[in-house]
C-alpha cells in the first residue's frame, strides 16, 4: 500500500470488523500522518464509518 500524501510504501494497516459484520481497513502513514479507510477495497470517508458504528437509538 502506498501513501497518497506523500508515496511512501509502509503505511499501517488495521483490518476491522464492525459491529454489523461491515469489515473496513484503516490505514496511517507515519511518514506525513496522512489517514484513510477502506470499505470492499473502496475508499470511505470517516463520517461514514462513524454512520456504521454508530449504535441506533431507542
Amino acid at each position: 500500500m502506498h501513501c497518497p500524501g506523500c508515496g511512501v510504501e509502509e503505511v499501517i494497516e488495521i483490518h476491522q470488523k464492525l459491529p454489523d459484520g461491515t469489515e473496513v481497513d484503516f490505514f496511517s502513514c507515519h511518514k506525513c500522518d496522512e489517514k484513510w479507510w477502506d470499505r470492499d477495497g473502496k475508499s470511505i470517508d470517516l463520517r461514514d464509518v462513524l454512520e456504521l458504528v454508530r449504535k441506533p437509538r431507542s
